[in-house]
């Protein structure tokens, strides 16, 4: 019978694959994450699943990890936001939307550290998935090529099992977890595997480019110029460093002149754009998002110490699109994750934001994990260009690479300890 350690880790792979396919799925693993933290299953003495003894010192170890308990600030700002906010149907929609942050938690804290293979292995099948799940997708795109680029060029993206932006998020973190396993050596059983992960991380940064998904490109080439720089600075190795900086500029030209999907995005984001210069705006288009922008920061700035309350802040969109942009029927919200916390909670909820999402990174040096590093910048990143955790996949993602990656280095740091 498995343990609890090797179910959580059969969870966590259920989990990857029910963000992409299932909603329900990633549901159901949620709750089986608390399961796993709450029960026992063992065949002796009886009946096989009971209460775990150390429920108690599992939640007390919660309490003094701060790295995994600020983590459940993200819930209470918007709890403590309801103070002052009077549409509670809203607010109980954000509150449900942010629950993994208060229940996940103790969840990974109450599981048995990953070790080194345990973690490396799961973002092995992380890899592996990912590049199944996109082979799937281009050759849908293969079948359906011309009507594809033609939608494209009216700012269509290319079809996904899930929200092409959240999913183009998810290719650049394996692309980047799947350069960790090479700069490793990691290997399951056999060392001709190292060029089986080498391959997919190939293919899988040629079809991020395929897809033209323009978070999960600038999310990837912020994340892997970053990492360059921490590579010269640590190695001194100019050389390597340079060279990669300089693929990040030529890249992005090869892929304009020998993908047709990347050069549809291209124009139609530059025709977009012009647009929006001009003051003109069409329905679906990039030129909306910064209109959203612009009443987010106008809703910031008429509340600019604790906003107008989270559970508030749709009406209040709502109201000024009616106003001030009354030919526009699809009122979209900030676009920005910080100005949506700027504009729902203030100045003060935009600080207590960033000590809350960049407290697990400095934490006892976590930055030194490369993947939970890439994770940081990716998400970072796109909380400019999108509210990221105000849904369910985004906060989905977000919550669950992070604690994976804090339960691993919480029983590195252990062992060190030990050893010390």
């Amino acid at each position: 019978m498995i343990n609890r350690q090797q179910f959580a880790l059969f969870v966590c792979g259920v989990y990857i694959v029910a963000l992409v396919y299932s909603k329900f799925a990633l549901s159901v693993c949620m709750i089986s994450f608390m399961v796993i933290s709450i029960f026992n299953f063992e065949r002796a003495n009886g009946f096989p699943i009971k209460i775990n003894p150390k429920i108690g010192d599992n939640f007390r170890f919660l309490l003094q990890q701060k790295s995994f308990l600020i983590i459940t600030g993200f819930f209470f700002m918007v709890l403590l936001s309801g103070v002052y906010s009077s549409d509670w149907d809203y607010l109980l929609e954000r509150l449900r939307i942010r629950l993994p942050f208060l229940i996940l938690p103790f969840a990974f804290a109450s599981i048995p550290s990953f070790s080194e293979r345990q973690y490396l292995g799961f973002f092995y099948f992380f890899i592996v998935f990912m590049l199944l799940s996109c082979t799937t997708v281009g050759l849908d795109y293969w079948n359906n090529f011309e009507t594809i680029n033609t939608n494209m060029k009216l700012g269509k993206p290319i079809p996904t099992p899930m929200n092409h932006i959240r999913y183009s998020l998810l290719i650049a973190l394996s692309i980047i977890a799947g350069t960790v396993l090479v700069a490793k050596k990691y290997y399951l059983k056999y060392k001709w595997e190292r060029f089986l992960i080498l391959g997919a991380t190939l293919l899988l940064f040629l079809f991020i480019h395929i897809l033209s998904v323009r978070s999960g490109l600038l999310t990837l080439y912020c994340t892997i110029f970053i990492l360059a720089i921490r590579y010269i600075i640590r190695s001194r190795s100019i050389f390597i460093g340079a060279s990669v900086i300089s693929g990040l500029i030529l890249l992005p030209l090869i892929a304009y002149n020998t993908l047709p999907s990347f050069k549809s995005k291209v124009h139609y984001s530059l025709h977009d754009f012009s647009m929006y210069m001009r003051g003109e705006s069409a329905t679906y288009s990039d030129a909306e998002r910064f209109i959203s922008l612009a009443v987010g920061m106008q809703i910031g700035k008429q509340h600019p110490i604790v906003g107008i309350g989270a559970g508030d802040l749709k009406k209040e969109v709502k109201a000024i699109y009616a106003q001030q942009y009354p030919n526009i029927k699809e009122v979209k919200m900030p676009h920005n994750q910080f100005i949506s916390v700027f504009a729902g909670m203030g100045i003060i909820g935009l600080l207590t934001f960033l000590v809350i999402f960049f407290y697990p990174l400095l934490y006892r040096s976590n930055y030194a994990n490369t993947i939970l590093l890439a994770l940081h910048i990716i998400i970072f990143i796109s909380f400019l260009m999108e509210n990221t955790i105000e849904n369910a996949i985004g906060t989905g993602i977000y919550v669950f690479f992070l604690l994976f990656g804090l339960n691993h280095l919480n029983g590195q740091q252990q062992e060190e300890k030990s050893v010390a």
